[in-house]
């Protein structure tokens, strides 16, 4: 309903509108259960001291921090397929309502694919909140540190372009090494958001698709190794 009613608000760009805003919809909740959702599951282990029972059994840090992501990776994937078919289903009533606004080369191959990348740059956030909750001293310093790394992530692709393809870079002229070890530091998130390739059908190769999916599984998993280091090395008490 609200993709419809912000649609309405564009009359010259409905079909480009609604895309764009269905997939912002699935990212901003996928954000909110990360956020609050997934981290306060660890913190409501540690607080209540759930997590001592835990690895008094046969379980191993590792095991137990792949577990709850798992746990809620599974979740984000059924909010981004529940999300994802009502803005479908709103965009197929605008684009059916307004036949003049569709954009010429909408595909909704493409459009899939889109949700997909965008469902995978949630797993990499999530990923990043266990790393930063292995190590902070607190729930509420891990989420800032979370969120920190997410704006980072947000916007490293173009700071690394604009360094690297402007040679007056203002203050960070001179710093191209610094850039690129950032740039393979922190998640490049912007290479998911592929909500204005799918709002303006711009072709969408499987190639870098296939590239996208070996990055979010390969970064995850990193993560979540370094993760499992990190917390053994964490007072518990």
């Amino acid at each position: 309903m609200a993709n419809l009613g912000v649609a309405t608000l564009y009359s010259w760009d409905l079909g480009k509108v609604s895309v764009e805003f269905g997939l912002s919809a699935v990212a901003f909740t996928g954000l909110l259960l990360v956020f609050f959702l997934g981290m306060k599951i660890l913190a409501d282990d540690l607080e209540r001291s759930r997590i001592f029972m835990l690895l008094s059994r046969p379980v191993s840090i590792w095991q137990y921090l792949t577990g709850k992501f798992m746990g809620v990776t599974m979740i984000l994937f059924l909010a981004t397929l529940i999300l994802g078919i009502s803005a479908a289903l709103s965009m197929r009533y605008v684009l059916w309502k307004y036949p003049a606004y569709v954009p010429p080369d909408f595909s909704w191959l493409t459009y899939l694919m889109a949700l997909v990348c965008q469902y995978m740059s949630l797993v990499v956030v999530l990923a990043v909140s266990v790393l930063c909750f292995s190590f902070a001293s607190q729930p509420f310093v891990a989420l800032l540190l979370a969120v920190s790394s997410y704006l980072v992530g947000q916007n490293m692709e173009l700071l690394r372009r604009v360094v690297l393809e402007n040679t007056s870079a203002g203050a960070l002229s001179g710093q191209e090494n610094l850039v690129v070890a950032l740039s393979w530091i922190f998640p490049n998130l912007s290479l998911f958001d592929k909500k204005y390739i799918a709002a303006y059908g711009i072709a969408f190769s499987g190639q870098e698709f296939t590239l996208l999916c070996l990055y979010c599984i390969s970064y995850s998993a990193l993560l979540i190794y370094l993760a499992s280091l990190l917390f053994k090395r964490k007072e518990l008490a």
